[in-house]
């Protein structure tokens, strides 16, 4: 795949170029209909996976993450489209060296060559924001360099306008759904990820949110080489769950299983024991180290969740696995949800979610075969307006975020087994501590 030698920034060159994807995707979808009616081969799927990866990956910025958070979903594709899909995560299109060079000159105010032993021109991986550079310190360490894109702030906010557009219409008014709470909300958490010092401090604050488990992996920081575009890390070495899923059915179930714990752990924990969480749980982040342990990547969002609001997921999911009845109404509203419906009947939707969402909860799970986005999606066809009168708070975007990431991992890796010995124990000292 070529450099793409710079990022479109205009607000309707973005959109105009997201347009043309439609289309393409749209004529590549039904041309391949067409021929599997007529019982011909077809690859229209790597066509459309092709296409997606072209597009999204030259503009970069929130509609690149916009093309991560969906691809969580296509699990449904042949492998080899999921394969080409899946290099959103960590293989979009590479910007030239020299537009990288101007960037990490003007942050770390010399050259690489004269402040590294070593660094490689040509990354090794690029996604949203930036892409990463392999290099070596002065003093051995093998590093990994994320430099940050020139121009994507602009591009950044041309996203956001048009996502801010998408939302006013979606509201049709404020009539039935006000936006913009939620709109801000998005603004907020992507134009910091903008800011890698804020990384770097969420970073180290992630790291002693897992220390009690020496088998995740936060890599090691540099500071001095460290600025508001820069990041420089500890290289980990190891497949991504992206590229484990795709060899998936080589691993052992109890391999699978094992990464799944690990996973569990490294997203819940936290969330659980401390009201914060990785809320960027794409497969491209963790990586299966050769020594077992787990690596996590990637501390742009990171949230940390009102009180109310926390145990509010924590005490339903408890009642879940215990089987005990709540009044799911009161606690609810009490998390932050604006309720609009009569108390027994927003009960008997918030029981029917449950329901959905609970069943790895109440026993062993096989993930491989899993529908709960399906089931989410038929309940909301069949009440969208119900659905649409308990709105959840804005700081829950970030976490309904994450768990469908790790979902979704899971799913991907066809792990089968039983993680209520960690939620039991976790939930144990939470909700008494």
């Amino acid at each position: 795949m070529s450099d793409d030698p710079s990022i479109p920034s205009g607000r309707l060159k973005r959109l105009t170029r997201l347009a043309g994807m439609a289309t393409q995707v749209g004529a590549s979808l039904a041309s391949d209909r067409v021929k599997r009616l007529l019982g011909r081969e077809s690859d229209g799927h790597a066509e459309m996976a092709q296409r997606v990866l072209e597009t999204l990956g030259t503009l970069k910025g929130a509609a690149l993450k916009a093309g991560q958070a969906l691809t969580l979903f296509s699990s449904q594709l042949p492998p080899e489209a999921r394969a080409i899909v899946g290099r959103l995560f960590s293989q979009a299109p590479r910007l030239p060296y020299a537009e990288i060079l101007t960037v990490l000159e003007a942050e770390l105010g010399d050259s690489p060559a004269t402040l590294f032993a070593e660094f490689s021109e040509e990354p090794f991986a690029a996604a949203s924001l930036g892409q990463v550079h392999a290099a070596r310190l002065k003093s051995g360490e093998e590093v990994a360099v994320k430099v940050q894109y020139p121009g994507i702030a602009a591009a950044m906010e041309g996203d956001l306008r048009n996502l801010e557009s998408l939302l006013k219409a979606v509201g049709v008014g404020g009539v039935v759904l006000d936006a913009r709470e939620y709109a801000e909300e998005i603004r907020r958490e992507l134009a910091g990820e903008l800011d890698y010092r804020r990384e770097l401090t969420q970073l180290e604050h992630y790291r002693g949110l897992l220390s009690r488990w020496p088998d995740l992996v936060v890599p090691k920081a540099f500071p001095e080489l460290c600025t508001g575009r820069v990041l420089t890390l500890e290289r980990l070495e190891g497949p991504t769950l992206n590229e484990l899923s795709l060899q998936v059915e080589s691993l052992p179930a109890e391999e699978r299983f094992r990464r799944g714990e690990q996973l569990v752990r490294a997203v819940c924990g936290p969330w659980i024991l401390h009201r914060t969480i990785h809320a960027d749980t794409h497969p491209g982040n963790y990586l299966a180290l050769t020594d077992g342990r787990l690596g996590v990547l990637d501390f742009g969002s990171v949230k940390s969740c009102s009180e109310p609001f926390w145990r509010c997921t924590l005490e339903s999911a408890h009642s879940t696995m215990e089987g005990r009845s709540l009044d799911l109404t009161d606690l609810h509203r009490r998390g932050g949800f604006n309720i609009k419906l009569p108390a027994d009947k927003a009960h008997q939707l918030l029981e029917r979610i449950l329901a959905i969402t609970g069943v790895p909860l109440r026993g062993p799970y096989d993930y491989s075969t899993d529908t709960m986005i399906e089931q989410l999606a038929e309940l909301k066809m069949k009440q969208p307006l119900d659905l649409m009168r308990i709105l959840p708070p804005p700081e829950s975007l970030l976490v309904g975020r994450a768990m469908a990431g790790l979902l979704q991992n899971l799913r991907a890796l066809q792990v089968r087994g039983d993680f209520r010995p960690f939620f039991r124990e976790a939930l144990r000292e939470a909700l008494e501590g």
